[in-house]
């Protein structure tokens, strides 16, 4: 059995969206933070800009098996749309740890200057239920 790969989700996969159930049999390892600094843009999805320094990004994560990171690559199509790549973040517990985090190659839509997703009241586009 290989060992989970652990994921940094900033959007739509982030819980109480509308692709949280995509996580259903991963371990959740609580709220996180990138260690440095990325764009997050909002458009119809939230997308994340690696080339655009702006701000650390808030976000959960996970630590996922490799058939659940081969759903979330189908979901976020990598790597013809979003491109996964393996980047620090810091855990709850101050921890940096190597994550998968899905990237954008631009940018798109309104820059999200917070870094946090949950910031965005006005986006209802992934909200669950």
């Amino acid at each position: 059995m290989n060992a989970p790969e652990l994921v940094f989700v900033y959007g739509t996969l982030r819980r109480g969206y509308v692709n949280h159930s995509l996580l259903g049999g991963a371990s959740a390892l609580g709220p996180a933070r990138t260690r440095e600094a990325y764009a997050l843009y909002l458009d119809d999805f939230p997308y994340l800009v690696e080339s655009e320094p702006v701000c650390a990004i808030s976000g959960e994560l996970y630590a996922v098996s490799a058939s659940g990171l081969g759903l979330l690559d189908q979901l976020e199509e990598h790597p013809s749309w979003y491109e996964r790549r393996l980047r620090p973040v810091v855990d709850q517990e101050g921890q940096t740890r190597q994550a998968w985090i899905y990237f954008f190659p631009q940018a798109r839509g309104r820059l999200l200057a917070s870094g946090d997703l949950a910031e965005a009241r006005d986006y209802t586009g992934g909200q669950a239920g």
